[in-house]
């Protein structure tokens, strides 16, 4: 949640009219008609559908005037696969505080009228989850196929942050509404996000909303936005965070007016956040130099070329810590104790890395940024909440390198594909600090050969070799590194119907600077024997089997992170005997705008067949109105790789 303190003493208030309580929604508004629903018609394939739901914000009297949000929700559920629709979950910040929790279940009875089963007191439960949070729980009772659920409750929030409202979720919505009513003393920056538009919009101004004791009628800012017919949001393959494109309305508290006339900029400037970052977010723990000094190995601390000494500080660090898996929590980094214990979540490891570097008498800033799955931080204002990930910039003879030490199997100056999520910013204390877009340092590519000769049992025998870059490499360097070689190639082999793997050799396993590389010597049994005939895909490796663009309509993006490369290239020797009846057909389909393209060429010489793929994503970012052009590129890659070659006996 937003977490800012309410500034306004709230205690002056004495007063406020009841029109904006009276617009929250009360329990008892299921319909016969609305029970009766078997399929939700705007989407037949909904498992659940909201059929309204409304948060209404406003200066509660009754309670010191804090402010109250009074949420209301009815859903049909049409399947047991949403019967999780009914479990309720609420949780609170602090001294945040819920009211009033009511619930109902509706059910049709046989002779077609309404029964009701009401949520009992002694079914909502209360866990503490650490000091700042408290849990409230309670699951609505008598749930079938077909059942509606209503419930409602009212949170008392002494903070002036407003949680997002999400219009839209995984279920379609018939209707969302919100309504609030802020202070006028107090100023919001308001973002509309994601694709679909507003059915209603309606900001007006109360100006007797408030009276205050020896200052007369205070002013609120009244907000009633909606939505009508709110498709469910699809998520699929090659997509930043949704929270990015999920429609919904944010808040972000600009700025306070006193009585006294004053106004208080609360949108800090960046200058101010990154102070606070320095002071705050990283736990003042970006002073440390000394303490690394000590364990940094001196021979590490004398390498005489820069760039030498500063990738091997970098995987000295590296190679020290295990990374928890816990990305930067903004506080409570404690990188001695972390250095100490081997293990830290990203923060302490970068940090100790920064420090290092320092150390080392490196030139290095912290870089701040939010991961692909957090979302992209605006760039208006600082939010600095918004970010949840660190990484480390080493200026080397004027170029810079940007380090992540969680991963152990990447090189110096790649950062991790999660990282890969626009505009990061970089925290340069002596100097202005600045923005970065954080980019691939190799191009990541997959080149397989494969050399097969058919013997006289109709196997085909001979070797594969597959050489990898980039990211694929760092990929594949991780998974060959955690298991021992015979489970990897028990994997491999399971993964590969028909192939048996003979001798099997590796190279450049721990050198990062340079291709992966992997050769096999195997055995491809033929198990399509039709009669005399033998019928073979050539595609043996790497094959796209499935579309990963589903959706009749995508509203966002595609991001692939990367662009990338696959090349394949099979010599099939055929023995004297056999006779080739069919190969597969030649192919070159490309994207528009140079987004990438993919090619199928097939050579026979004799007896020997040679068969070339390649395909290539040109762009990590296609657009809305590429998706159909991409769509149908997957579409016709995977009609190619269903290819055969008949081979028949003479």
């Amino acid at each position: 949640m937003k977490k800012i303190t309410l500034l306004l003493v709230l205690s002056l208030l004495s007063n406020t009219l009841t029109a904006q309580k009276s617009k929250s929604t009360k329990l008892g508004q299921t319909t016969l008609d609305e029970l009766k629903m078997t399929v939700y018609d705007k989407d037949s394939t909904a498992t659940a559908v909201v059929l309204y739901e409304h948060a209404n914000r406003y200066p509660d009297r009754e309670n010191d005037e804090i402010p109250r949000t009074d949420y209301y929700f009815r859903i049909k559920i049409l399947d047991k696969s949403s019967f999780d629709l009914a479990n309720i979950t609420v949780n609170l910040y602090k001294k945040q505080k819920i009211e009033n929790i009511s619930a109902i279940t509706y059910n049709i009875t046989e002779k077609g009228t309404m029964n009701t089963t009401y949520l009992s007191d002694k079914d909502i439960f209360t866990t503490k989850e650490r000091d700042t949070w408290t849990v409230k729980k309670f699951t609505l009772p008598n749930i079938k196929e077909g059942s509606i659920i209503e419930y409602k409750y009212s949170v008392l929030s002494p903070y002036l942050g407003i949680n997002d409202w999400y219009f839209q979720s995984d279920i379609p919505k018939v209707k969302s509404e919100f309504d609030a009513s802020i202070l006028g003393n107090y100023t919001y920056n308001i973002r509309i996000i994601g694709y679909l538009k507003l059915d209603k919009d309606e900001p007006s101004v109360d100006k007797k909303c408030v009276i205050i004791d020896g200052l007369g009628e205070g002013a609120c800012a009244i907000y009633s936005y909606g939505m009508n017919n709110i498709p469910a949001f699809k998520e699929e393959d090659y997509m930043l965070s949704k929270k990015n494109y999920i429609s919904r309305i944010s808040f972000d508290l600009k700025s306070n007016t006193g009585y006294d006339g004053v106004t208080t900029d609360l949108t800090t400037t960046w200058k101010k956040a990154d102070k606070a970052l320095q002071s705050h977010f990283f736990n003042n723990q970006t002073s440390k130099k000394s303490f690394f000094k000590k364990y940094i190995p001196e021979e590490i601390l004398t390498t005489e070329n820069t760039l030498e000494r500063a990738k091997k500080v970098y995987r000295f660090i590296s190679n020290h810590f295990t990374w928890n898996d816990n990305y930067w929590t903004n506080e409570d980094a404690k990188v001695k104790n972390a250095f100490q214990e081997k293990t830290g979540d990203v923060g302490e490891i970068n940090i100790s890395l920064y420090n290092s570097l320092k150390a080392a008498n490196i030139d290095a800033n912290l870089v701040v940024l939010s991961t692909r799955n957090n979302g992209v931080p605006t760039k208006l204002f600082p939010v600095i909440y918004d970010y949840n990930y660190v990484i480390v910039q080493a200026v080397i003879d004027g170029k810079y390198y940007y380090l992540d030490a969680t991963e152990k199997y990447i090189p110096f100056g790649q950062v991790p594909v999660r990282t890969l999520n626009g505009e990061a910013r970089v925290i340069n204390y002596k100097d202005k600090s600045f923005w970065v877009t954080l980019k691939p340092k190799n191009q990541s590519a997959i080149n397989i050969s494969a050399k097969l000769t058919l013997d006289e049992e109709g196997a085909f025998l001979g070797y594969l070799r597959i050489r990898r870059d980039g990211y694929f490499a760092s990929k594949q360097r991780k998974k060959i590194s955690l298991k021992s070689e015979e489970n990897y190639l028990e994997d491999f082999e399971a993964k590969n119907e028909n192939i048996e793997i003979e001798d099997y050799k590796v190279k450049n396993l721990d050198a990062l600077d340079k291709s992966l590389e992997e050769d096999f010597t195997i055995r491809l049994e033929m198990n399509e024997s039709l009669g005399n005939k033998i019928r073979i895909n050539p595609f043996l490796f790497n094959r796209i089997k499935q579309n990963p663009f589903q959706l009749k309509d995508r509203y966002y993006p595609v991001d692939f992170g990367y662009s990338r490369r696959d090349n394949y290239y099979l010599t099939l020797e055929i023995p004297t005997d056999y006779k080739i009846i069919k190969l597969p057909k030649d192919k070159a389909i490309s994207l528009p705008n140079n987004g990438g393209n993919f090619i199928v060429k097939t050579i026979q010489k004799g007896n020997n067949i040679n068969i070339l793929t390649r395909l290539n994503i040109a762009k990590k970012y296609y657009s809305v109105n590429d998706y159909y052009a991409l769509k149908e590129f997957y579409k016709q890659i995977i009609i190619s790789e269903s290819d055969y070659i008949i081979l028949e006996k003479k």
